[in-house]
């Protein structure tokens, strides 16, 4: 069982990886080192949070990559307002991603902040048709990312796999009506998927009431690989 742990023993970058940890819901290990800036600091002090039972670390399922989660305990002590959560193994290696873009964009774009799909309620309103589609029915949708400046609210979407024209334009069709997003950025690595998420919007129009970009993934930004199962 994981021993107690004074909470003076903990310094200002756990505190701060926790929180990333229960706004994301998961952080790969060089994504935690980057938050503490060296490889050998980082790993010292999430020893220390894994064994006061803070972090809870995955069994090994990416290639060259350790995940970890908060705990409750961990979430309490972030005071992020959020409660602890894990990805579902279905989303786990997209989740990831989607933190490595978020450390991307906060790189180049240092005067914005990233809201997370768990915080993106707090901003946007996600949850009821009428409010964003004046009595019509609206798919529900939470983008991957909010990227916040101090005049724009601008969703995030990073898309490895291909939903289909259906899907896409139930996607395209609750931006265009959500009065809380200035924009959208797709981030795809598809050249095909991109085009048809292009498509869907020129189709219907959606593009014409919100300002949509569209990019391949940045540099460092990549799905990861599930660990292959050794052949005996």
């Amino acid at each position: 069982m994981p021993r107690s742990i004074n909470l003076r023993a903990l310094e200002l970058p756990d505190i701060l990886v926790l929180r990333d940890l229960v706004r994301f819901g998961v952080l790969a290990d060089d994504q935690i080192e980057r938050r503490y800036g060296d490889a050998r600091r980082a790993a010292a002090r999430l020893k220390v949070l894994v064994a006061g039972g803070l972090v809870d670390p995955w069994s090994r399922l990416i290639e060259n990559t350790r995940v970890y989660s908060a705990s409750p305990a961990g979430a309490r002590i972030s005071r992020c307002g959020l409660r602890a959560t894990r990805p579902s193994l279905e989303h786990l290696r997209h989740d990831v991603a989607v933190v490595d873009l978020a450390d991307y964009i906060l790189a180049h774009e240092p005067q914005a902040e990233f809201r997370t799909e768990r915080e993106v309620a707090r901003v946007l309103r996600t949850g009821s048709p009428s409010e964003l589609g004046w009595g019509l029915k609206v798919y529900r949708h939470k983008p991957d990312g909010l990227v916040m400046t101090d005049s724009k609210r601008l969703a995030i979407e990073l898309e490895h796999s291909d939903k289909g024209d259906l899907r896409y334009a139930e996607i395209c069709r609750w931006f265009a009506l959500a009065v809380r997003v200035d924009g959208i950025r797709w981030y795809v690595d598809d050249p095909k998927t991109m085009d048809r998420i292009r498509r869907v919007n020129t189709q219907h129009g959606y593009a014409e009431d919100v300002e949509v970009t569209y990019a391949p993934f940045p540099p460092g930004v990549v799905v990861r690989r599930w660990v292959q199962p050794s052949v005996s």
